[in-house]
């Protein structure tokens, strides 16, 4: 929509030669000399705006060139509706069905007997099918917002936005910990959800490797129950009286980092908005703090790091190039949104080690790379034929990804981040299960916006967008369970997944998978069968977001 001034500097450079001002043209790919009061001046289009040098001016990457972006005219299993009407019909039901202005967060629901689908509104609702990673499919829904508000300006996105920033805010100020999210949290008195009622939900876990809640009382303080005693007992952790009545569930994870931080790039780069681009800034100031604060790690409420709260590619918690393809994402963003002067000098001294290798995070290492030569090691595609791979962290490492290329401002590092994403996610050479093979629309679409384009590239990813179109030209038309009858090729067992379960040899289309809340985050080759619980409808996140993402980027029409 707009272009944002950053952090790095343009490249200028002006020689005697006269020109007549308003004059622009191309040095290369990326240089663009103007002619400014009768001198030529150049600038980085990538260090001024993330953009390409085209003709005359500073383009987005994936307009360079016009591309004429394939439709899938011959997709035989799309629905009677279009791409469009979906779209209407799934913005429209998340409104009124799947957010409920109290709690401020998008989710599946069961509905009350009797109550139709078609005309349901949030207070229809018999139960919310909430679990311990609502910030994370809530952030995605929010990004679908972001787009969808980028691709079209409608006040109803732009409203959305600001109901589900106000409950990002909250799933920090519960905690009452600078930068730290909950995992779920419960309002009092909201029907169809309420917190657990067994004591056990809110004992101590002793090692710190399993999620308790935690119960904010009238008083504004923590109350939990003590794993020795198995009494409730009040802790020390107190000031959250704006919160009383609420529980929440404590050892937050990457996973809901992943889509919080994708959703406030999205958020921060697409709307215009001032409150909310305050909140956004706001909420990346305070997790920047925290993780450089607790050397890139999350610290919880009890000042016990998370589970799975390391950053740090050698965290030894997951593979390196996962844990800095997080790391480098997420100050990244924190650094273009606050211009956190300090933040960026220990960003390049301690994750590009600018002025030599540096060990600012006391991990004990002998040796500590520079934090982008990790990228190469995600550890996405495990076991003979990536049988054994763990699509959580293929998903959140695309979302690390998309940001990390889309915020990078330096030529050179954009280029090796753009590099791994081809090498190490989407084209892994001799993976025959990598990203793109997938039938997977946000991958695709990922892709497509964010691999290296220009005069020196392979071209755009014309494949890549017609796989995601047909997708979505398969995707129902209703997120209500179904049974799908499927192929028998691909119900036929070829290897055993990381859990030891059968799995297929090919990837389903979307019309063979079964409903979720979002399908791009499962595994394609999973053999499991669909049920049809009665009266549930499933949020319709992961149409919106792939929809507008490429409503956004140009690769599907407004009349498709």
């Amino acid at each position: 929509m707009w272009a944002l001034v950053l952090l790095a500097a343009p490249l200028a450079s002006c020689s005697s030669s006269e020109c007549d001002s308003g004059e622009g043209r191309c040095l290369d790919g990326d240089n663009l000399e103007t002619c400014v009061d009768g001198k030529w001046t150049t600038v980085s289009c990538t260090a001024e705006s993330g953009q390409l040098c085209e003709v005359d001016a500073c383009v987005d990457p994936w307009r360079y060139g016009s591309p004429e972006w394939p439709t899938c005219p011959d997709e035989d299993r799309g629905t009677s509706e279009s791409l469009v009407e979906k779209a209407t019909y799934y913005d429209e039901i998340a409104q009124r069905l799947h957010v409920h202005p109290q709690l401020k967060w998008a989710q599946g629901v069961v509905l009350k007997p009797g109550a139709e689908e078609a005309t349901a509104t949030y207070q229809d609702v018999e139960r919310w099918l909430s679990g311990e990673n609502d910030g994370l499919w809530s952030a995605l829904y929010l990004a679908s917002q972001a787009y969808r508000y980028a691709a079209t300006g409608a006040p109803e996105a732009l409203s959305m936005i600001r109901l589900l920033m106000d409950g990002q805010v909250d799933r920090i100020k519960v905690t009452g910990v600078s930068g730290m999210f909950t995992r779920q949290l419960i309002p009092p008195n909201i029907e169809g959800i309420s917190c657990p009622d067994d004591d056990a939900a809110y004992t101590v876990d002793e090692e710190k490797d399993d999620n308790r809640w935690v119960q904010i009382r009238d008083d504004g303080c923590a109350w939990v129950v003590d794993r020795v005693s198995s009494q409730w007992v009040k802790t020390e952790h107190c000031g959250q009286e704006a919160y009383a009545g609420y529980c929440w569930l404590d050892n937050v994870s990457k996973d809901e980092y992943s889509g919080h931080m994708f959703a406030l790039g999205a958020v921060w780069k697409l709307v215009d908005d001032e409150q909310v681009r305050a909140q956004v800034k706001d909420i990346l100031q305070q997790v920047g703090e925290h993780i450089m604060a607790n050397d890139l790690k999350l610290v919880d409420w009890d000042g016990r790091i998370t589970e799975h709260g390391r950053f740090h590619p050698l965290g030894l918690d997951n593979f390196p190039g996962h844990n800095a393809a997080m790391s480098l994402s997420y100050l990244s963003m924190v650094i273009e949104a606050t211009q956190d002067t300090d933040l960026k000098v220990r960003y390049d001294e301690c994750l590009l080690m600018r002025k030599g290798s540096k060990d600012c995070f006391d991990t004990g290492f002998v040796e500590v790379l520079p934090f982008h030569r990790y990228l190469s090691d995600p550890g996405l595609y495990i076991g003979n034929e990536a049988c054994r791979s763990n699509y959580n962290n293929i998903s959140m490492h695309t979302l690390s990804m998309h940001n990390l290329v889309w915020f990078e401002r330096d030529p050179s590092q954009k280029k090796r981040y753009q590099d791994s994403l081809r090498n190490d996610v989407m084209q892994v050479p001799g993976q025959p299960r990598t990203a793109l093979a997938q039938n997977n629309a946000f991958f695709d679409f990922v892709w497509a916006a964010n691999k290296d384009l220009g005069p020196d590239s392979d071209g755009p990813a014309y494949d890549a967008v017609n796989n995601g179109v047909c997708m979505l030209k398969q995707f129902r038309a209703r997120k209500t369970p179904v049974v799908p009858e499927v192929d028998p090729r691909l119900t036929a067992p070829y290897c055993t997944d990381r859990f030891e379960r059968d799995t297929g040899e090919f990837p389903r289309e979307v019309a063979d998978r079964c409903i979720r809340n979002f399908v791009w985050w499962g595994d394609p080759y999973s053999l499991s069968t669909c049920g049809e619980p009665e009266r549930v409808v499933e949020v319709p996140t992961d149409y919106l977001l792939a929809y507008w993402m490429g409503r956004y980027y140009g690769f599907i029409a407004e009349a498709q």
